[in-house]
């Protein structure tokens, strides 16, 4: 006991600390959707899941596209808005944090990797399971689990230290990857297949010869790096796409589903309820007069 005094302790460091969130919105955004802009005194981080955006930070006009994040620092004037043609689905976070890290965030708009995407699907579950999101003030739900807001916390500044370490790998000739660089490419390539016939009935059969790969080994890859299985990715693309016609097109429920591959109007209508909380013809008339769609059960992310 007499050398308990000897007992050296290692200090933790906190180089993010994120002290109070503002706001958290998940928003489908009509093709028409604009908005005036805005100024306030914390951070804003908006990141794009599907579409693309025109935005104004400070007195830049940029293009947010799919997959990307932007920042805009305090006291930075921002705007965002569609192109009139296509719809977009963002999550957007507004937060107080005062570390000196944050200072690498400033004017950044960053493409997020591909074996980042299980960590947002971690934070925005974890939002949408603690709080009313796409409301203001923010509220807690009537039953939460332990923890939530510490997790929410947590998972945003587990989300900015990884950003900053790939920028320091890109500083010093580092690979800009936190995963084997092949791995990336075999994810983007499944990827960008699927997206190319987000109409089509595709199989691991179909895939495994496009690709030359086993399908244990596709399979095995992709739902390490994304968190998700190669069908349920395809099925959110296509729920997405489905999304996007159902708003955008004058096309019939029957017609969507046919266009998108379905077997039948009700499995599809079935799929899309799964995904959105919401049937396809009650999500065609849920637009809001300023563009916007809030849907308590999405989690459009996913």
């Amino acid at each position: 006991m007499s050398n308990i005094h000897l007992i050296k302790k290692a200090p933790l460091k906190n180089i993010i600390t994120i002290s109070s969130i503002i706001t958290i919105n998940c928003y489908e955004l009509a093709p028409t959707y604009f908005n005036k802009g805005e100024i306030h005194d914390f951070w804003e981080i908006v990141y794009l899941d599907r579409g693309e955006l025109d935005l104004y930070a400070g007195d830049k006009r940029l293009k947010l596209k799919q997959g990307e994040i932007i920042f805009h620092k305090p006291n930075e004037f921002h705007s965002i808005e569609c192109d009139g043609k296509h719809s977009a689905s963002v999550f957007i976070v507004t937060f107080v944090c005062h570390s000196s890290a944050m200072k690498y965030f400033r004017d950044k708009l960053i493409k997020v990797p591909s074996d980042m995407k299980p960590l947002i699907k971690r934070l925005i579950d974890e939002c949408t399971n603690t709080f009313r999101v796409s409301q203001y003030p923010l509220t807690l739900l009537p039953s939460v689990s332990v923890g939530g807001t510490q997790l929410i916390r947590i998972y945003l500044e587990e989300f900015f230290i990884r950003l900053l370490r790939i920028g320091e790998q890109k500083n010093s000739g580092g690979s800009s990857a936190l995963r084997d660089p092949s791995e990336n490419a075999l994810i983007s390539e499944i990827e960008s297949y699927l997206a190319e016939h987000v109409c089509e009935r595709v199989t691991l059969e179909d895939i495994s010869g496009r690709l030359h790969f086993g399908k244990s080994h596709l399979c095995d890859i992709f739902k390490k790096g994304t968190g998700q299985t190669i069908m349920q990715y395809h099925m959110k693309l296509k729920i997405d796409e489905a999304k996007r016609l159902l708003k955008e097109n004058k096309l019939t429920v029957n017609k969507i589903s046919e266009k998108l591959g379905f077997e039948t109007p009700a499995y599809f209508s079935r799929a899309f309820s799964k995904h959105v909380g919401m049937s396809p013809r009650a999500y065609r008339n849920a637009l809001v007069s300023d563009g916007r769609v809030y849907l308590e059960k999405e989690t459009p992310l996913r």
